[in-house]
């Protein structure tokens, strides 16, 4: 990855094609023959994972998360697949390759808190959403294109773990991701978010244990292990 901001902004500008292709190669071709379809009745954004580990050069078949703008007849438009409601109001698909979550932009936790007037350029506004600085990007399928913020940008760069949203529905799952993706994929962690998790540890009903149940499908971090790196972080802090 390039060493300007300006540099791996333009990189991003211009893996549109590259990354569409990308998707076509790695996933179900049944997954795609169908998210090329509901271009077709709206607009189909896709987030999370996927486009951060791609621009990590991080090539691994993982879970697909869309939203979608307009409603549809989920359980008609995946009526030979096993359908199942997700966290906050989303379904889960089951592709016999994998699972897709899938929102309607109105059913995300977001756009419920308040955030409605997202649907004014509502594109550029997703990814100021986002928790996490490498999440602060979507893939427009309908139009093979990246829209993404500057924390994603300085997040190549710097390969550090930030915060970009704070009001979140899960603070435990944040808290345990910061742990997560750090270990995972070797990143460092801002002082900010140092800060922050600290915050969110001490001023919120914390549950690590059925977060981390549901979330990962088992116990990654043990509450000596999470006290130890939140005292580490104290210590840091100093």
């Amino acid at each position: 990855m390039a060493k300007k901001l300006s540099d791996i902004q333009q990189e991003i500008d211009t893996s549109g094609l590259k990354f569409h292709k990308y998707l076509h190669d790695l996933l179900d071709e049944n997954i795609m023959e169908k998210l090329e379809s509901l271009t077709k009745l709206t607009e189909v954004y896709l987030f999370s994972g996927i486009i951060r580990n791609y621009f990590l050069k991080i090539y691994l078949k993982r879970d697909i998360d869309v939203v979608l703008g307009k409603e549809i007849d989920v359980e008609e438009t995946f009526e030979n697949l096993p359908v199942k409601r997700n966290s906050f109001g989303g379904y889960k698909i089951l592709y016999p390759s994998g699972p897709l979550d899938l929102w309607f932009l109105k059913d995300t936790w977001a756009f419920q808190q308040g955030q409605k007037l997202l649907e004014f350029d509502l594109e550029r506004r997703i990814p100021k959403t986002a928790f996490f600085n490498f999440s602060s990007i979507i893939f427009i399928i309908n139009e093979k294109k990246f829209i993404y913020t500057m924390d994603f940008v300085k997040f190549l760069k710097s390969k550090t773990l930030d915060y970009v949203y704070i009001p979140n529905a899960n603070y435990s799952l944040c808290i345990l991701n910061t742990f997560y993706y750090s270990d995972k994929f070797n990143l460092k962690i801002s002082q900010r978010l140092k800060i922050l998790v600290l915050e969110l540890s001490e001023g919120n009903d914390i549950e690590y244990h059925n977060a981390q149940l549901k979330h990962f499908g088992q116990i990654l971090y043990g509450i000596e292990e999470i006290r130890k790196r939140l005292s580490i972080f104290r210590t840091e802090l100093k």
